[in-house]
């Protein structure tokens, strides 16, 4: 019998915001849990960044950068919701781990081609198909897993501290892609991030805690599939935050178009790049500590609307351009908004959703988000049309306009979550 999960053995802290986190990081697993969680994500960033890079120099069109991300979100949007049935039924832990070492043969693969000089565009189009998919699986997998780790009555503490580490890693990361790339080339930065990888899967995999699914008798993945759906079309609030969280599909333009502002907009070169990435790092940073030490625990269906109209207005405020400044300070806005996003969706949609839907609801989270990957490919060729900055203000507005009717047409539902 697996051990349960760490509130379950402890009540939970009675003093302030700042007491209560530390009472949960006290707990015998969860502290390896947060070092695990933040090594990956320092490795994924550094990932992400060095193949949007090698991608630049491989090609200069911008199709390509949209078409590589439109392939890795699109894998990851089509698999997530049977993702979702393979998170509730089988071990967190496990699965998390094997994501992992998944990830790191990939970068360790595009590392070897890259150093033979073998490397080509389609070789990164099938690395981001596998890429995809086991991202469709560890994402679930790894925000249901704190909740097994520390229990429903430390989830606010838990999401925010886990924020917090996202927040590091993603400003870490990005500014040791920099300084990686420049030093030692891509071959080194892929390289590097992959062994790391294996220490944060060896962390894990020592939780005795494997986060099993509901016990019972299993059905068919599609019938799991449809009592969800059946759930979320009852449940006005949950799917009205989830009309919200689709809007995704425009506001992820930023992340092939970062790339390109760097090297051909502002023409600053890696270590602007990177800069640029730390910048947004530094928002999710700000935001991880705000919502520490005020948690989110009401409304939080219109925190799900509202962040995701903040983070639109942030997209068009940055295809403006003026200056080098300018975009820093739309990347920290952007960084902001969409960390109390993540923490509001996370822990609101898990407390929403009875506990034997926690993975599937998820899933379903993360395949609507991973529709920003659609947009990234449109964004791309959009911008070989018209202009990059045009293109990526285009990709601003659209969701700025329907995320407010939204939130104007349906606050008093979206209350209620």
């Amino acid at each position: 019998m697996q051990p349960r999960g760490e509130s379950e053995r402890a009540s939970p802290g009675r003093g302030g915001p700042l007491a209560q986190a530390a009472d949960t990081f006290a707990l015998p697993h969860y502290p390896r849990l947060w070092l695990s969680n933040l090594i990956q994500f320092v490795c994924f960033q550094i990932q992400s960044l060095s193949l949007q890079w090698l991608v630049t120099t491989l090609t200069p069109s911008r199709t390509a950068l949209g078409l590589l991300g439109f392939v890795q979100g699109g894998t990851m949007a089509v698999a997530s919701p049977g993702a979702g049935v393979v998170v509730d039924r089988y071990s967190k832990r496990n699965l998390i781990v094997a994501g992992r070492l998944g990830i790191a043969a990939i970068g360790l693969s595009v590392a070897l081609l890259a150093h033979t000089e073998s490397i080509a565009f389609w070789h990164l189009l099938i690395a981001g198909v596998i890429g995809g998919s086991l991202a469709s699986l560890m994402n679930p997998a790894s925000q249901t897993y704190v909740f097994d780790v520390v229990g429903r009555t430390r989830i606010h503490s838990a999401v925010a501290l886990n924020a917090m580490g996202s927040s590091f890693g993603h400003t870490g990361g990005a500014a040791l892609a920099g300084v990686l790339i420049a030093a030692i080339g891509i071959v080194g930065a892929f390289a590097s991030a992959s062994t790391a990888l294996l220490l944060a899967a060896g962390l894990v995999l020592a939780i005795p805690i494997r986060g099993l699914g509901a016990t019972g008798q299993k059905r068919s993945a599609l019938s799991e599939l449809g009592e969800v759906l059946a759930y979320v079309r009852s449940n006005p609030p949950v799917l009205l935050a989830l009309v919200g969280c689709s809007m995704a599909i425009f506001n992820g333009a930023v992340s092939p178009m970062r790339p390109i502002f760097a090297r051909h907009v502002l023409e600053v070169g890696s270590e602007g790049f990177g800069a640029m990435a730390a910048s947004h790092g530094v928002g999710t940073i700000v935001a991880a500590l705000a919502v520490t030490l005020f948690p989110l625990r009401r409304n939080l269906g219109i925190w799900i609307v509202g962040t995701m109209l903040a983070f639109a207005v942030g997209l068009l405020l940055y295809s403006f351009a003026f200056s080098f400044a300018w975009v820093l300070g739309a990347e920290f806005w952007l960084g902001l908004t969409g960390q109390v996003w993540n923490v509001a969706a996370v822990t609101g949609f898990q407390l929403a959703v009875p506990e034997r839907m926690r993975g599937r609801v998820l899933a379903l989270m993360y395949a609507l988000v991973q529709l920003g990957f659609v947009g990234i490919f449109a964004a791309g060729a959009l911008a070989d049309v018209v202009g990059d900055q045009v293109a990526l203000g285009t990709f601003g507005a659209l969701p700025t306009l329907i995320l407010a009717s939204v939130l104007a047409l349906g606050w008093r539902t979206l209350k209620r979550m």
